[in-house]
């Protein structure tokens, strides 16, 4: 229960906070429809916590909703600031493009893309969902996450929900919710920024 609270609450600080931050400084229209399907897949990968590995506390539990909080705001202003950090990289500066050649549809070399191009919209819901469930597995754990090995079940929905969430960046071209599938150089480099501030954490 601890560690869903945690993550219940650091996730949903990080969507409130992370969206708000880039409507402000973008005018960012992200399409409610993704958020939608971010929270569905969060939500099949979060029910196996329920027959997850969990160690015993040494003492009964008291809930410490200050510690629970802290936690929570930490964790959720963390991943706001991987999703904000790799935004303005994308607008703001040619750093992908120059350096692993990813380019946009529609969209001329020389200039930078608008904040609401489909694509673009694309590599924020394929960072946002990879992120967010990968909390899990530092919320749940005592220490470090790859000293308290989670259940198959907890893998197995992860791994599912990332493969879904892969082949929707790569393939889902749906003109009502304003994305547009991306190219697999740009699915590398969300998966990799995704490890690089996972392992930071």
């Amino acid at each position: 229960m601890r560690n869903y609270a945690i993550y219940a609450c650091a996730v949903t600080i990080r969507i409130v906070v992370c969206f708000a931050i880039l409507a402000f400084a973008y005018k960012f229209d992200f399409p409610p429809f993704m958020v939608l399907i971010i929270a569905l897949l969060n939500d099949g990968t979060i029910m196996t916590l329920s027959v997850d590995r969990v160690l015993p506390s040494n003492e009964p539990d008291s809930w410490d909703l200050a510690e629970i909080f802290a936690y929570a705001i930490a964790y959720g202003l963390y991943l706001t600031m991987s999703t904000v950090a790799l935004l303005i990289i994308i607008l703001e500066t040619s750093f992908f493009e120059d350096t692993f050649g990813a380019r946009f549809h529609e969209v001329d070399p020389s200039t930078r893309p608008d904040p609401n191009h489909r694509e673009i919209h694309m590599i924020i819901y394929l960072q946002v969902a990879i992120i967010s469930q990968a909390l899990i597995f530092v919320t749940r754990s005592h220490s470090f996450f790859f000293m308290e090995r989670p259940s198959y079940a907890l893998l197995f929905a992860f791994v599912v929900a990332q493969v879904i969430s892969s082949v929707i960046a790569a393939y889902a071209n749906w003109g009502f919710t304003e994305i547009r599938g991306i190219s697999g150089t740009w699915i590398g480099i969300v998966w990799v920024w995704v490890c690089g501030f996972f392992l930071s954490v």
